[in-house]
């Protein structure tokens, strides 16, 4: 094999492996204040929006999202993940999510066919940072029990 003939098909195996991996990608990030002055820039495109969950449709098909930094509402289609998953979202307390999938815009309102759902953590920092300066100015965190009565009836 002459050396351009191998050169040639090295190149073309590392651009292809390239591509598989951007095709693999969850998606972009996007700054939902964009949207806002730009709907349509978004339509059709892999995103992922790290959002606030306000409410989850009783068939559990559907989330409604909303971004409190651009005052946007999202809705989140969860049709395409297995039921499993979708039972196990709307039983667990999901307060946010990161949510990737093709965006669309419907009526001037930003929906998402999710690929993928993922809940993020409560942010317990607060609660960690009051115990530090409670233990800097010397003082004990208190704790207590609760004593509970269940009738026998």
């Amino acid at each position: 094999m002459s050396t351009s003939f191998r050169l040639t098909l090295t190149f073309l195996m590392v651009i292809g492996m390239a591509g598989l991996t951007r095709a693999s990608s969850a998606g972009e990030r996007v700054n939902l204040a964009e949207f806002a002055s730009h709907p349509e820039a978004l339509a059709g495109r892999l995103i992922e929006v790290n959002a606030r969950v306000i409410a989850i449709s009783a068939d559990g098909k559907s989330l409604e999202l909303f971004d409190s930094q651009s005052r946007t509402r999202i809705a989140v289609r969860l049709t395409q993940l297995p039921k499993t998953e979708r039972l196990a979202l709307m039983q667990s307390d999901v307060r946010r999510v990161s949510v990737s999938g093709r965006a669309s815009v419907i009526a001037g309102r930003l929906t998402i066919d999710a690929d993928n759902v993922q809940v993020v953590p409560v942010n317990n920092e607060a609660a960690v940072q009051s115990k530090r300066d409670g233990e800097r100015r010397g003082e004990e965190m208190e704790t207590g029990v609760v004593p509970l009565v269940i009738p026998n009836d």
